[in-house]
C-alpha cells in the first residue's frame, strides 16, 4: 500500500465523519430556531432537513461499505 492511498482513505474517513458532525449540528440549530418561535413552517422546515440529511448520509455510508468489502 502506498502513500497515496493511505492519504486518501485517511481523507474518505475524515469527511465522512465530518459530514456527520456537520448535518447533526445543523439540525441541532434548526431545532434551536424552532423552539425559539414556534410554527409549523418552522417545524416541518426541521424535519425535512434533518430527515433529508439523514437519508443522504446513510446512502454515503452504504456505498462507502460497500466499496470497502469489493476493495478487500
Amino acid at each position: 500500500m502506498d502513500a497515496i492511498s493511505v492519504v486518501r482513505i485517511a481523507l474518505d474517513v475524515i469527511c465522512q465523519r465530518l459530514l456527520v458532525i456537520l448535518s447533526l449540528g445543523l439540525s441541532f440549530g434548526l431545532a434551536c430556531w424552532v423552539m425559539y418561535a414556534p410554527g409549523w413552517e418552522r417545524l416541518a422546515t426541521m424535519a425535512f432537513f434533518a430527515i433529508f440529511s439523514y437519508l443522504i448520509i446513510n446512502v454515503k455510508e452504504r456505498n462507502s461499505d460497500g466499496q470497502a468489502q469489493k476493495v478487500e
